[in-house]
């Protein structure tokens, strides 16, 4: 049977590759690495203590699009590589991401996270904060047996360190009315984007590390998705339906967050208004009043098209800087996927 990408099934072609239209067709096309990953996270967490092991799967089986690892493997196969080391640096980096969320959850207070408990819920915050100091643990093991030279433990220690500098840098700044854009789309870029981006760089760097111009490349394409899904992923906190979201909406107006839509909201609005949304961020306002004044503000502004158009822009120009690159079946589902992380809906 030939590739799915090769199949005349009625869809367009482009330079003979079928445009993958769909997350789902993304992932068939790498659909043995993500099995081989996800044996590698099941292998790499488990512990012999039964309660540990439990509330470790929870979170590590507990769904999601394992987009960064996606990112690896695409990388390194856009750039010719085809080997297994993709496998576990994609595994770490989903690892790292899974402790991140977990202390999320129990700094944010989250119920919810992919449509099931969060560990601080079911367990407690002392459980939650320990398993996720275990997901690092086990990242260290898998990184063990690496050269201290190897390019990957520069690059996930760099972006471990941001991903912290942006956690508190964004809780110091929290409730900072004032804060810019700019300031923000710093902190998203350490936040998020490190992370995302650094998967573009690990899997670029397994085929040959001395190719600057691709590694250059990937990393700026994941410097630009992630900041992509930052955005889209604040929009949907407002306007996504929660069963659909797999978490409770409206989180960071409770929290008296900031996110991308409120700061544009505030550059747009009247003085009036501007007024009144600095008081409903204020997590002693009543919880109705807040979210019908932002959505109405949001339909009058035309927050959520600006945001989206915001994230295609960035999109477009990861897409760009993928010009150079082979034209592969890769290379196809990274441009389709940058369309995708904007085109989402949880």
């Amino acid at each position: 049977m030939c590739p799915f990408w090769q199949l005349d099934t009625g869809n367009f072609f482009t330079d003979n590759y079928y445009i993958m239209s769909s997350f789902d067709q993304i992932v068939e096309l790498i659909a043995d690495d993500l099995s081989a990953i996800e044996v590698k996270l099941t292998e790499h967490t488990a512990s012999e203590y039964s309660f540990v092991d439990m509330a470790v799967q929870h979170v590590v089986e507990g769904g999601g699009k394992r987009l960064r690892p996606i990112l690896v493997v695409l990388s390194a196969k856009v750039c010719g590589y085809e080997g297994n080391d993709a496998h576990t640096l994609a595994a770490v980096v989903e690892l790292i991401h899974v402790a991140s969320l977990v202390h999320d959850d129990v700094l944010d207070e989250a119920a919810i996270r992919r449509g099931r408990e969060t560990l601080q819920t079911k367990w407690g915050n002392k459980v939650a904060v320990l398993v996720g100091d275990y997901l690092h643990a086990r990242v260290l093991s898998m990184l063990v047996s690496r050269r201290a030279d190897d390019p990957a433990m520069a690059i996930l220690a760099d972006t471990t360190q941001a991903m912290c500098e942006g956690e508190v840098i964004h809780a110091y700044k929290s409730g900072d009315f004032d804060i810019s854009e700019a300031e923000y789309l710093k902190i998203i870029s350490f936040k998020t984007g490190k992370l995302i981006a650094a998967s573009c760089t690990l899997g670029a760097h397994l085929r040959n590390p001395t190719d600057t111009q691709q590694v250059e490349a990937l990393t700026i394409y994941g410097q630009h998705i992630g900041t992509a899904f930052q955005i889209v992923d604040d929009v949907l906190d407002f306007t996504e339906d929660a069963d659909k979201l797999g978490k409770n909406t409206f989180g960071d107006l409770r929290e008296g967050k900031l996110t991308f839509p409120i700061i544009y909201a505030r550059t747009v609005c009247d003085d009036d208004e501007k007024q009144m949304l600095e008081k409903v961020l204020n997590p002693n306002t009543d919880e109705a009043e807040a979210i019908a004044f932002v959505e109405a503000l949001f339909q009058r502004y035309g927050v959520e098209t600006h945001c989206l158009k915001v994230a295609q822009d960035y999109a477009d120009r990861a897409k760009a800087a993928l010009t150079d690159l082979p034209e592969t079946p890769a290379r196809v589902a990274l441009e389709q996927l940058a369309d995708y992380v904007v085109s989402r809906e949880s």
